[in-house]
């Protein structure tokens, strides 16, 4: 919680230090498709985090947020916090702003603007939040599920018979991925890349594969999956079991002197009927 009257008298440089900052699992996924957040904050408090996606709750009020300027000791020519912009020109200013809390306390947060002379403050773009925009225009996507048998096969996979596991290749499935965003002399670079697909089978067994996984051919008929596969050794409820697969993605960004990385996990599953094949043996005399 802030007070701005505390803060009038203790804005310091390092206050304004912008660091990447994520909540606990740092990403959610929404259906197929998933976002992260990236928030700048104080690194030298622990702040409020919120799930993936939603800024952090505070008491509620019925006024809308508002801001105030405050003074900060101006930092060096070329720096980041510049964003490109000519100190001889205008001045970086503290924007606190958010809304009033219970007992007179303010909840918001603390943002760098800068003021050309004479004119009214401009609001700086931190690398964090130009990361959040590279990620954003990945468009990272949950594993296309490929199962051999298919799962819209009329008898699906068979007990004692191996089932190939894969998802189908596009980088937005498979990676890796490389976006960029940029605002005024600051260019961030994101890349994403798949590190994981774990399988949960629908019958207690859960497969982890070290990549995509690869595309059954007839030629192959009977074979186990190199890569990933499983086999079934009893019928399920119902004869079918749910197959879920969840990627795993491991991004990393870079740019305006920071550097961050987080993970995202993105599920998707389909349906597998699952048989068992009974021979009878007879005596033919």
């Amino acid at each position: 919680m802030l007070r701005p009257v505390a803060l009038a008298g203790i804005v310091t440089a390092s206050l304004f230090s912008v660091a990447a900052s994520s909540p606990p699992g740092g990403c959610q996924s929404s259906g197929t498709r998933g976002t992260c957040w990236v928030d700048a904050t104080d690194p030298g408090k622990q702040g409020t985090k919120a799930p993936s996606g939603q800024k952090a709750a505070g008491p509620k009020s019925t006024s809308g947020p508002q801001c105030a300027p405050m003074e900060m000791p101006q930092p060096a020519a070329g720096d980041p916090l510049w964003a490109g912009r000519d100190p001889g020109k205008g001045k970086l200013v503290a924007m606190v702003c958010g809304i009033g809390g219970p007992g007179g306390g303010f909840v918001g947060d603390v943002r760098v603007a800068y003021v050309p002379s004479g004119g009214v403050p401009v609001p700086q773009v931190s690398p964090a939040e130009l990361a959040q925009r590279a990620i954003e225009q990945m468009n990272l996507s949950a594993p296309d599920i490929r199962l051999a048998p298919p799962a819209d096969s009329p008898h699906g996979a068979t007990i004692g018979f191996p089932v190939w596991m894969w998802s189908g290749r596009s980088e937005a499935t498979t990676g890796p991925v490389t976006r960029t965003a940029s605002a005024g002399a600051i260019t961030v670079t994101a890349t994403a890349k798949l590190a994981r697909i774990t399988w949960s089978m629908g019958d207690g067994i859960s497969v982890t594969c070290t990549s995509p996984g690869t595309p059954f051919t007839d030629a192959r008929a009977g074979e186990p999956s190199p890569d990933c596969g499983h086999t079934y050794r009893a019928t399920a409820p119902g004869g079918a079991v749910t197959v879920a697969a969840t990627s795993r993605w491991q991004i990393s960004w870079s740019g305006g002197g920071q550097a961050d990385s987080q993970v995202m996990d993105l599920p998707s599953s389909t349906q597998l009927p699952v048989r068992e094949i009974r021979t009878l043996n007879t005596d033919g005399g």
